[in-house]
């Protein structure tokens, strides 16, 4: 509503990104597809690419919640072909598409383009001291372990992860890590501590 009285395209955006957002977090799919449609209107009518890009991030994050990893890829490719050129740019603002991408690889069997975004959350994490790229950077090294079947050395990097969401006030970033480690302890059939 702010947004609407102060008009122009530049407030309407904003405020449709965090409606996408605030969809997408709260499992209103139809919701959040229809905000990301707007978004992305006003976006190119603006030409504010790069908040455009916040929305696409969004919508991998919906399809990844729904199990959808070709569609995450498939909403991520510009992004993705991007960062393979640039692949410093791991903060947050920028990157938070780079869990989504990797799990939604690792799921479709394409670990091997996973790596990279891995390695370059996990550099950059430690040399920023970044908690938010430590958490996920682990995790997503987890994820990769266990599609190895190497299960010790995933467990060891999701517990790892778990260290790191202690210094992040993220609760849903550390939800889906507990869940990564919980279908890890499964795996090695540890089902009560799973």
């Amino acid at each position: 509503e702010r947004a609407e009285q102060l008009g122009g395209d530049n407030s309407i955006l904003g405020a449709l990104t965090v409606q996408t957002a605030v969809a997408a977090y709260t499992g209103r799919e139809q919701l959040a597809r229809q905000m990301s449609t707007r978004a992305m209107d006003t976006a190119a009518r603006c030409g504010a690419h790069r908040t455009a890009e916040v929305t696409t991030m969004m919508l991998a994050f919906l399809e990844v919640s729904l199990g959808r990893h070709a569609e995450v890829l498939g909403v991520l490719d510009g992004i993705l072909a991007t960062f393979s050129v640039t692949p410093t740019g791991t903060e947050i603002i920028s990157a938070m598409f780079i869990p989504d991408a990797v799990e939604s690889l690792v799921a479709l069997g394409r670990a091997a383009d996973a790596e990279p975004l891995i390695a370059a959350l996990e550099a950059n994490g430690a040399r920023l001291d970044r908690p938010w790229m430590l958490a996920v950077g682990a995790r997503c090294r987890a994820m990769m372990f266990a599609n190895g079947g190497e299960l010790d050395a995933a467990e060891r990097a999701a517990r790892r992860a778990m260290v790191e969401h202690d210094r992040l006030p993220m609760p849903f970033e550390k939800a889906r890590t507990r869940l990564v480690l919980g279908q890890i302890l499964r795996r090695r059939r540890q089902k009560q501590a799973a």
